[in-house]
């Protein structure tokens, strides 16, 4: 930084005495100083452009803070989805969980209703059973009697003189 300084003072100085060389030589009709002087002036003129130009060029301080700015503005962006996802993940556990608890529950007391179900259809059961042995109706199977077959008449078939006469 103190050479750029240097050199653009080097180049104000020179700039200067182009102007000085310049003025003396028109004032003193001598062309030589005169080209001279302004020569140096736009050597001078061209050098303190080229600094000024390589100094913006050069000068990144501004954008490198908003870079940093933004790289910081990056990683707290990324830290938060980071912990939002793990949050989500975490519910997402939780969730399972308890549908699965439910689930176990619901299972648990279905089969507990269906045991229960299953116990009192054997009790039923049962107590059919002993009243019927009670009863005596399971000592010997009930004796078929042969019943009576009754002999229905056989119809004659009809003819057309009879069938007439039966519409008359």
């Amino acid at each position: 930084m103190v050479d750029v300084q240097v050199s653009q003072m080097a180049a104000s100085v020179g700039a200067a005495t182009g102007l000085v060389a310049m003025g003396v030589g028109s004032v003193t009709d001598q062309a030589g100083e005169a080209i001279s002087g302004s020569a140096l002036l736009l050597v001078s003129a061209m050098v303190i452009c080229v600094q000024v130009i390589l100094r913006a060029l050069r000068d990144t301080a501004t954008e490198r803070a908003a870079l940093a700015e933004e790289r910081d503005l990056a990683i707290a962006a990324q830290a938060v989805v980071a912990s939002e996802r793990e949050r989500m993940r975490a519910d997402l556990a939780r969730g399972r969980k308890a549908a699965q608890d439910m689930l176990d529950r619901e299972r648990r007391a279905l089969f507990q209703a269906l045991e229960e179900e299953r116990f009192s259809i054997q009790r039923r059961a049962i107590a059919v059973a002993l009243k019927m042995e009670s009863s005596g109706m399971l000592d010997e199977p009930p004796v078929l009697h042969a019943g009576t077959v009754v002999r229905l008449p056989v119809r004659q078939p009809m003819d057309d003189a009879a069938l007439a006469a039966s519409d008359d």
